[in-house]
């Protein structure tokens, strides 16, 4: 006698639906709050070259304000004609706010920073 099961299509595409949701699950994995920040720098209008510190900082408006985070400083940051990259983290502050970024630099161990 055959018995013919009601339940295998059915159980074939919940299976599938289970494997396509465990698959997302397994490969999301959560974002972190740094990102990398490219800038160009230059120095008495050339592309500088050298070490340098820099400062960042967000703030909600775009002049004035006090700053809303950081500031963050970066020592010794290489810069080769004119061009740098610099990790930065301000934790969990990005909540769809609108931010300015504000940028500062002096030389490495140097004086006041400029922005």
């Amino acid at each position: 006698m055959k018995i013919k099961s009601t339940f295998t299509g059915f159980t074939l595409a919940m299976l599938a639906l289970l494997l396509a949701i465990n698959y997302q699950l397994a490969t999301t994995f959560a974002q972190g709050t740094a990102f990398m920040y490219q800038g160009q720098l230059n120095d008495g209008g050339s592309p500088a070259n050298g070490t340098y510190d820099i400062r960042a900082a967000l703030y909600t408006v775009n002049t004035g304000g006090t700053v809303f985070a950081g500031p963050i400083t970066n020592s010794a940051v290489t810069v080769s004609n004119g061009l740098f990259t610099v990790p930065l983290d301000f934790g969990s502050v990005f909540d769809g706010t609108i931010f300015w970024l504000q940028i500062a630099v002096r030389t490495t161990g140097g004086g006041a920073f400029t922005v």
